[in-house]
């Protein structure tokens, strides 16, 4: 090493130790941010200046696959209950064979008269992405100017949909929620959800918002629908998987701002499991890094599991603290920022206890060690029941075809 310093005149353990400190305090800086941007941002008063009757239309469409969930139900009906003058609730049906799922939908239309809804049942064949193939009836009939897409497992307030209009003001083209799990029941895999919505995804959610940095889901959003008919429509989106970065990036090209509202989306999932939580997480992984490749560098640079053990030696290397000292410290405060984190998102506690919590936050923190690898080990994703292979730029293509079908 020393030899290697003399050849070259650089210092390369000093720049690597640099690196680490520099990374592990920009993710300090990352929750600083979050929790700041969360505590004066989210869960304000709801009101509306002047009459709530002049507020303008807006077309909810809400796709869905299945009726497995047993929280299916009491999801769809809370957007009956919306206090809002003027919506319509556009439910799209992916597959004609799904009885129970008609029923369902129809059954609470009946129940509620009053509210404007229809059904479009058979997802259309149009582009790749099926949950942009289960939409494009709705899209095409929608009738008001605000188009919201909101997923089958979001349980809405009754105030919900006049919190995100009011952030639609004149320069903005796009709302969107925070994703938050609700308090549900106690089974480990739900915990883990929770805490990381709560925690590690809110860090990175709410620091990037509160820097104006892309980082929509379209779990729940609203949007000007003119702007994208500009560029085609909703079937302009068609040829990606991750179709709400790229849906906030056409509008934010056009000129317009993106918007986070104060009130979360509530996931009110009714299954979880370990396994599916880790597909969906290696999934948005895999999107992550096709869309914006440069975080396949970035984003193990601020999972703890490899960040720690990296900062304790630099800190060691430029400080002479033992390892064993930094490395308690480091996953102790963060455990209790993460935690802290979680009660600004839910504005309460978790019904949880501290030791599941616990638990709950190490499973986690070690996930990255098997998500990563796993990720990286493969060119393909599998969404929908259907195998996907996606380019670099986020383009994607069925895996059995081979064959692009659209450009950046």
């Amino acid at each position: 090493m020393n030899r290697l310093r003399a050849l070259l005149g650089v210092d390369w353990l000093f720049i690597l130790a640099c690196i680490a400190i520099l990374a592990w305090s920009i993710v300090w800086l990352m929750y600083l941010a979050a929790f700041i941007y969360g505590k004066v941002h989210l869960h304000g008063t709801v009101t509306v200046d002047g009459e709530k009757s002049c507020l303008p239309g807006v077309s909810i469409t809400k796709p869905l696959g299945s009726s497995d969930d047993p929280n299916l139900a009491e999801n769809l009906s809370s957007f009956f209950q919306l206090d809002y003058p003027k919506y319509e609730l556009l439910f799209c049906i992916q597959d004609r064979t799904s009885t129970d799922l008609i029923e369902l939908v129809n059954g609470l239309i009946a129940k509620h008269p009053l509210v404007d809804a229809r059904v479009f049942i058979g997802a259309q064949n149009a582009v790749i992405n099926p949950k942009v193939n289960n939409m494009l009836n709705a899209y095409d009939q929608a009738k008001y100017p605000l188009f919201m897409i909101s997923d089958a497992g979001i349980k809405t307030q009754p105030d919900a949909l006049t919190d995100m209009v009011n952030h639609m003001t004149d320069k903005v083209g796009i709302v969107h929620q925070v994703p938050v799990m609700c308090d549900g029941d106690l089974r480990f895999s739900r915990q883990v959800e929770q805490l990381w919505f709560g925690g590690a995804q809110a860090r990175v959610y709410m620091a990037a918002n509160a820097f104006g940095v892309n980082c929509l889901t379209s779990m729940s959003c609203i949007f000007r629908k003119k702007i994208l008919d500009e560029e085609g429509g909703l079937r302009s989106l068609g040829c990606y998987l991750g179709e709400d970065y790229f849906l906030a990036q056409v509008i934010i090209n056009k000129g317009w701002r993106l918007v986070l509202c104060s009130q979360p989306a509530l996931q009110n999932p009714g299954l979880s499991s370990i396994k599916s939580y880790q597909a969906r997480m290696s999934r948005w992984m895999y999107l992550r890094h096709t869309q914006v490749p440069i975080l396949i560098l970035l984003e193990p640079l601020q999972e703890h599991i490899f960040l720690g053990p990296f900062t304790a030696l630099a800190v060691y290397y430029m400080f002479s603290i033992q390892p064993y000292i930094f490395l308690p410290l480091h996953f102790l405060s963060w455990l209790i920022a993460d935690y802290i984190l979680l009660t600004v998102m839910q504005n309460k506690r978790p019904a949880f206890s501290i030791f599941s919590y616990s638990k709950a936050w190490f499973f986690r923190e070690l996930s990255p060690l098997y998500l990563i690898p796993r990720t990286m080990s493969t060119k393909y994703v599998v969404w929908a029941g259907k195998k996907f292979l996606v380019r670099y730029g986020g383009t994607a293509e069925h895996a059995h075809e081979q064959k692009k079908v659209c450009q950046m």
